[in-house]
């Protein structure tokens, strides 16, 4: 019986509550016209870019090192950098990997001890998180 006494009243509640807001559905004030806050009123400033910097001027210039050179380079062989990093392609373990391979003996002491932690940070980082666990 407090059952349904308990759930008359939750109808009885819920109904006198729809109709107190049939009866107010209007704001009693005005929130002004709507939309203008977000109109924009001026035009960004156009960006300023150097069409001539390196990166642009740059581009595309081994691009006929095949046609020119009869196809024995590469545009790989002409890039300068680190031997462990020419050409090549991996995420940070494989690098540091791939650098204690081909130069870890020629390392400092410190340095090769410092790659060794950051290689096993790595390597549980990687087995512990991302998408190949």
């Amino acid at each position: 019986m407090a059952g349904a006494l308990s759930w008359a009243g939750a109808w009885a509640w819920a109904w006198a509550r729809a109709a107190s807001r049939a009866v107010c559905g209007c704001r009693s004030f005005s929130l002004g016209v709507p939309g203008l806050g977000r109109v924009r009123h001026t035009l960004p400033l156009p960006k300023v870019v150097d069409r001539w910097d390196e990166k642009r001027a740059l581009f595309g210039v081994y691009d006929n090192i095949g046609i020119l050179g009869n196809f024995e380079k590469h545009p790989k062989d002409l890039i300068r950098g680190l031997v462990w990093l020419r050409g090549w392609k991996g995420n940070e373990l494989q690098r540091c990997i791939r650098k204690k391979k081909m130069v870890g003996n020629r390392m400092f002491t410190e340095d090769l001890h410092n790659l060794n932690k950051r290689i096993r940070y790595l390597y549980k980082h990687f087995n512990r998180h991302g998408k190949y666990r």
